[in-house]
């Protein structure tokens, strides 16, 4: 043991990095994820919409494991090298948005740009889905690999 660290311990956080020097590597894109996410989107919500981005984020390349609802996204992200961008005026394909909870949408809201539109578990018509989001403001960021 060193200074209470266990050698489980440290083989877990060497673990840990050499994981995340893996997924940083991985070449992200944005395109093929983009596309994934509209032709796979539903005609209308089937309530999946974390479901449905992580698949399309595998499709742009990187290696994502079942994670969490869709207002956690904001805490992955950054670790698969996503950066928080400005506002919805400067938009990027593959750009991905993510609401906090409210108190009617207790899971949040993920969604990614596909250079014309939204697109979570179905194609959106605006990046709000729900009166829920504008009611409460509930807050979101838009992400971005840079």
């Amino acid at each position: 043991m060193i200074k209470g660290i266990t050698i489980g311990m440290l083989s877990l956080m060497v673990a840990a990095a050499a994981f995340l020097v893996y997924i940083r590597s991985c070449a992200w894109e944005p395109q093929k994820a983009a596309e994934y996410a509209t032709q796979n989107a539903e005609r209308k919500s089937v309530g999946l919409c974390a479901m449905y981005v992580r698949k399309a984020i595998i499709h742009g390349g990187l290696p994502v494991y079942k994670w969490g609802d869709a207002w956690t996204y904001k805490y992955l992200l950054p670790i698969l090298g996503f950066e928080k961008v400005g506002d919805k005026d400067d938009l990027k394909v593959g750009d991905i948005v993510v609401f906090q909870p409210t108190r009617g949408r207790r899971f949040g809201h993920i969604a990614m740009w596909n250079g014309r539109q939204w697109v979570s578990d179905f194609r959106q018509r605006s990046i709000v889905v729900h009166s829920d989001y504008r009611k409460e403001g509930s807050g979101y960021d838009i992400f971005r690999k840079l």
